[in-house]
């Protein structure tokens, strides 16, 4: 039987473009040639993007993103269609003359998009099989499966099940599909889930992603060819925000070092690949594994011969004094810290792991090695307050790190899920669900707290890397930076960054560029809430801001 596993496209505000590449759907397609099946892959992420109308359910977000703001704190200049068309994308399905067609659905709030692929493939013909899987589908796979133009699910890991099924459909053995856990199929006009009970033991014996079916030049980081990498899976932390163990269980399995770098040098030889992100839910939890790893990555390659990241996110209570420079030396460039919050009490709710060396130890030693760091801040967690919020910003602002502000945003299935379910919280719409939209407003803040406080990130952010290019001096205050500013005045025909930072700290306004005429711009007051502002001016004036390098 041919199969063509299909990456759907995405519609939103933005996409992180470097962290596109299907390497799950590669993984299922080696399976299935290991089992003698014809495969392809279709990521309709390729093509470019299109900008198209904000549906209506997101209309509301008009008063938040000005499309037409200049401004070097913008937030979002348009909503867009991210990868080829719908017409675009059903030729290629007739073109395929596949038999299955594997949709993956990973993330929740783009469930309509990958819907949206299925129904064109039965529109074409009712009678091919369409099977559905990703994180989405682990997370509710009742709710995939009452689709009319879904036939099957697939739950947790696809490498064993998806073979399974597909043989199983090839021998006519359709009654030996509910044998297989993590599968879920319809049966005289009923669902059925034969929910996980099992995952993949031994990694190692997984054959490496069919990367060949992939183009190599879509892929890339800092121009360079790029590829994703997988070396563990599963994560026992369970945090209340996090679907990774519902996807691939509570149970930390792991790749041999060995094994992992014999798939990192067939990338180096074959496609060219120099620059590879790590992509675990956990990479460092076993420390001493993953100093084993480096080591053997500055053993075969040399030091910094690649390009090594981990966009993922790594949680700094897995860190230590002997992993971070041997980090450095292996390639990475930046570390990527999950800090979340700076009130314990949050971490405990969200049940975070708690660290054997301060966040604080883990910076000095990130800028001992030479080492960037951005600290992920998750605001907008039910139960945080403003003020939390707030004064995370403030903290980070006060160290050498670049501030990656998240917008928390409700997953099927977490405990925080069940939660903000409980309390009527969730938007009415899925597609709502996404950080973009900030879908959650509770007594303690609203949307406007929220984009007020992405926006400060960003302002901060800014400082930081004017600090960088030695434009302001590292340790200026807000304070200082304000009578800096007003000695200047403001310049009403060409204003410029200075001239929004000052009408911000004096009005407590954000204000956009506009383009006035070919000759400048004009400044315009933008939503803004002003006790978000005034608490931080309050708190943050006499704080110092320090830049975001240490290289």
């Amino acid at each position: 039987m041919k199969i063509l596993l299909i990456q759907p496209p995405v519609r939103d505000f933005y996409q992180t473009s470097i962290r596109t590449q299907p390497i799950g759907l590669a993984y299922l397609a080696a399976s299935l040639q290991a089992h003698g099946h014809e495969v392809e892959i279709l990521d309709c992420q390729a093509g470019k993007k299109k900008t198209v109308s904000i549906p209506p359910e997101l209309s509301y977000l008009k008063d938040f993103y000005p499309f037409d703001d200049r401004s070097p704190f913008k937030l979002y200049t348009g909503f867009y269609h991210f990868g080829i068309g719908w017409d675009e994308i059903k030729k290629r399905v007739e073109e395929s003359k596949a038999d299955v067609f594997g949709i993956s659905s990973s993330f929740t709030p783009y469930h309509g998009e990958a819907f949206k692929v299925a129904q064109l493939v039965k529109e074409w013909d009712s009678g091919k099989i369409v099977v559905m899987g990703g994180s989405h589908v682990s997370c509710d796979p009742e709710g995939v499966l009452k689709s009319p133009f879904v036939d099957y699910v697939i739950l947790g890991e696809g490498e064993y099940r998806l073979s399974f099924l597909i043989d199983c459909l090839k021998k006519g053995t359709k009654d030996e599909i509910e044998l297989m856990d993590g599968v879920g199929f319809k049966k005289n006009g009923k669902t059925f889930i034969n929910h996980l009970r099992s995952f993949i033991p031994d990694l190692d014996s997984l054959p490496p992603p069919a990367r060949d079916l992939l183009d190599p030049d879509r892929y890339r980081i800092n121009k360079k060819r790029s590829t994703m990498i997988i070396t563990s899976r599963g994560c026992p932390h369970g945090c209340a925000y996090c679907s990774a163990h519902l996807v691939m269980g509570s149970s930390f399995r792991v790749r041999s070092p060995e094994d992992i770098v014999r798939e990192m040098v067939e990338c180096y030889k074959k496609y060219r690949v120099e620059t590879f992100d790590i992509e675990d839910d956990n990479f460092t939890f076993d420390q001493e594994r993953a100093k084993r790893l480096m080591r053997l990555i500055i053993e075969t390659f040399g030091e910094s011969r690649l390009e090594l990241s981990a966009m993922n996110g790594i949680s700094f209570a897995s860190l230590d004094g002997e992993l971070i420079p041997l980090m450095k030396r292996a390639g990475f460039h930046t570390l990527n810290l999950s800090y979340v919050s700076t009130a314990l009490s949050t971490k405990e709710r969200m049940k975070r792991p708690q660290p054997v060396i301060e966040f604080g130890s883990i910076l000095k030693k990130a800028e001992e090695a030479g080492l960037n760091v951005v600290a992920y801040a998750i605001l907008g967690i039910p139960g945080q307050t403003l003020e939390e919020m707030i004064e995370t910003l403030i903290y980070l602002m006060g160290k050498r790190v670049l501030i990656g502000p998240s917008i928390y945003y409700p997953t099927p299935g977490t405990v925080l899920f069940k939660r903000c379910e409980k309390e009527g919280l969730l938007p009415s719409g899925i597609s709502q669900w996404r950080s973009s939209a900030f879908p959650i407003e509770t007594e303690e803040f609203n949307r406007l707290d929220m984009a007020t406080l992405l926006r400060l990130a960003r302002v901060i952010n800014f400082i930081k890397g004017k600090m960088d290019e030695r434009e302001l001096e590292e340790g200026t205050t807000w304070g200082e930076l304000f009578k800096t500013l007003k000695g200047r005045g403001v310049e009403e025909k060409r204003p410029d960054w200075k001239d929004l930072i000052f009408v911000l700290m004096r009005e407590k306004w954000f204000l956009s560029l506009r383009k006035k005429s070919e000759k400048g711009f004009s400044m315009v007051k933008e939503k803004t809430s002003r006790k978000v502002i005034d608490y931080f001016l309050e708190s943050a004036w006499e704080r110092p801001i320090l830049m975001s390098r240490n290289d």
